[in-house]
């Protein structure tokens, strides 16, 4: 896998996979957070996103 420029279509795409992890995991206390290097504007990364979800208790 290569390095790409950054995409700005990187933060749409995490927006849409935490809607459908909070979706499935609806009956926990989450915090979803994007992650890595696709995060961070500006930033050249290889096009996988990095996701963390933790248990908000």
């Amino acid at each position: 896998m290569k390095i790409e420029d950054y995409n700005p279509d990187w933060v749409r795409e995490f927006q849409q996979e935490k809607a459908r992890i909070v979706e499935v995991l609806k009956n926990y206390s989450l915090c979803v957070e994007h992650i890595g290097s696709t995060s961070v504007k500006g930033l050249g990364a290889k096009s996988i996103l990095d996701i963390m979800a933790a248990s908000n208790i």
